[in-house]
């Protein structure tokens, strides 16, 4: 729930140029690197990677991360400046820089107020450096609830020319008060959100509540989102267990998806705003709190995941218009354990659309495998009566699935194609 303004990107100083794009050569893990468990039968490797297990003030790494530096609000109206950790630049200080390794293993994001009505804080970012389009991003984080500050852990798409909202965006971490103008998670919860051409700044999103006695700022959570073609799913401490679940299905007409292609990767942001639309108001206090920590930060990708078979149980038959008759069921056979897998689907019929729906709790356009090797789905056709309608004629339904290793809504892990015919 970013609540940005359009021109974020370039008050902020991260308009990327297709030369800098063609240039990127993504890092591979280092035997530093952390590693992650199985979820259920799927198993997961790590690519990229930061621990911050340097020294105390050491630099940070450069090849991995740039900084952001600037006092324009970024569009929200916020009341920081952003800076480099090398910066002298009034009101930055290298020797109180807001951006620091705090030698026990940590990141460390700090605010400060080294004037009146003045703050400093750090915004990093793996632009150019370490970009992707899919598999699973997580950082294990303890950051302060306090009011006036807004920190997050996000990405944004880097396709060059592409202006924000369409270029995309989506908010693994972000939490701000719940005295805010705008009430907040606050130190018992998180908010997740994906950002798209029109559902712009509010987004499409969803919070979450910790158990009794667990809070943000009392200890490290981990923040991740498990990214596949046409889904997304958001988890804190266990990613067989996400809260929000959203889909390109969940888009309200006319909106594009931007997660799905490997032309338009995405790179990590973490920072700690001050005021702004979420974060505001301040009081005395804004700029004297702990420190968010960073433990680390992994992007992971999965296994290919077996293929799944499709099997319609048989054609649609309607009259243009018709709102009964106009579906039918789709069987699915999978691998215990492979997780959620999303559904799409597409017809060659004129001035119609389908939808593929499920009567699965946490998203009804998705299936989980996780207790079962089979499912079912329902994809509804929906045409146009009248003159100006559907043509009568025969047609094509093609019901796509993807699983949590797919990584292009173009080339989905299984397909279905039943006729639709049309009176």
């Amino acid at each position: 729930m970013r609540l940005r303004s359009e021109f974020t990107r370039f008050y902020c100083g991260w308009i990327m140029s297709g030369l800098a794009l063609a240039l990127i050569s993504p890092l591979r893990a280092s035997a530093q690197c952390g590693t992650t468990g199985p979820t259920g039968s799927v198993s997961w490797t790590t690519q990229l990677c930061d621990e911050f297990n340097g020294a105390a003030n050491s630099t940070i790494d450069r090849t991995k991360w740039a900084f952001d530096t600037s006092n324009s609000g970024c569009g929200n109206n916020e009341l920081q400046t952003y800076c480099d950790p090398s910066s002298n630049t009034a009101p930055c200080s290298s020797s109180s820089p807001n951006a620091f390794i705090d030698g026990k293993g940590h990141l460390a994001i700090q605010v400060r107020s080294p004037a009146a009505n003045t703050w400093t804080s750090a915004r990093l970012k793996s632009q150019g450096l370490q970009e992707f389009h899919a598999g699973r991003i997580e950082a294990s984080i303890q950051f302060p609830s306090a009011t006036g500050l807004w920190p997050a852990f996000w990405l944004l798409g880097a396709q060059p020319g592409v202006d924000w909202p369409m270029v995309g965006e989506t908010d693994i971490m972000e939490n701000w008060p719940k005295t805010s103008n705008i009430s907040g998670p606050g130190a018992t919860g998180n908010c997740s959100t994906i950002h798209t051409s029109v559902t712009g700044g509010s987004g499409k999103g969803k919070c979450f509540t910790f158990l009794s006695g667990q809070q943000v700022d009392m200890s490290f959570h981990t923040y991740g989102q498990i990214w596949s073609a046409n889904m997304i799913q958001y988890y804190i401490d266990d990613p067989t267990q996400p809260y929000f679940v959203v889909t390109a299905s969940d888009l309200p007409p006319g909106d594009t998806w931007p997660f799905s292609s490997s032309a338009n990767p995405f790179f990590v942001i973490m920072n700690v705003a001050v005021g702004g639309t979420l974060g505001t108001p301040i009081d005395a206090n804004t700029g004297k709190q702990a420190a968010m920590l960073v433990d680390y930060v992994r992007q992971y990708l999965p296994a290919p995941v077996p293929a799944l078979r499709l099997k319609a149980s048989g054609n649609i038959s309607v009259k243009a218009g018709a709102t009964s008759g106009n579906a039918a069921k789709i069987n699915l056979l999978g691998t215990l354990g492979s997780g959620r897998v999303a559904f799409g689907c597409s017809t060659t019929a004129p001035k119609a659309s389908c939808v593929v729906s499920s009567n699965d709790p946490m998203n009804n356009h998705t299936v989980s495998l996780d207790a079962s090797t089979t499912a079912s789905v329902t994809v509804t056709v929906t045409t146009a009566a009248g003159p100006n309608g559907t043509t009568p004629g025969t047609y094509k339904i093609t019901v796509n699935a993807y699983t949590v290793s797919s990584t292009d809504a173009a080339q989905p892990s299984a397909s279905a194609t039943l006729n639709l015919t049309v009176n």
